[in-house]
């Protein structure tokens, strides 16, 4: 099965990335009640799941090599 961020084919053939279907806090994540975004990183960025609850889920997951960026990323 797929890691949460990992790409997958949905069934009409398009392609979309795997969320996750509960937040840390073991809340499951539905319509209305998560609310989906990205955060700027040193590696580039996650896709970020934040729950009602405001536990986050990052794709892919957070280390302790990267350098979250509280402002905008640098153009390349």
């Amino acid at each position: 099965m797929p890691s949460v961020g990992e790409l997958v084919r949905c069934t009409d053939g398009t392609w979309m990335v795997r969320p996750p279907t509960h937040c840390p806090r073991g809340h499951r994540l539905a319509r209305g009640r998560v609310l989906v975004g990205h955060q700027p990183c040193s590696c580039g960025g996650h896709t970020t799941w934040r729950c009602a609850c405001d536990a986050v889920t990052y794709a892919p997951p957070l280390s302790t090599s990267y350098a979250v960026l509280a402002g905008p990323a640098a153009v390349r």
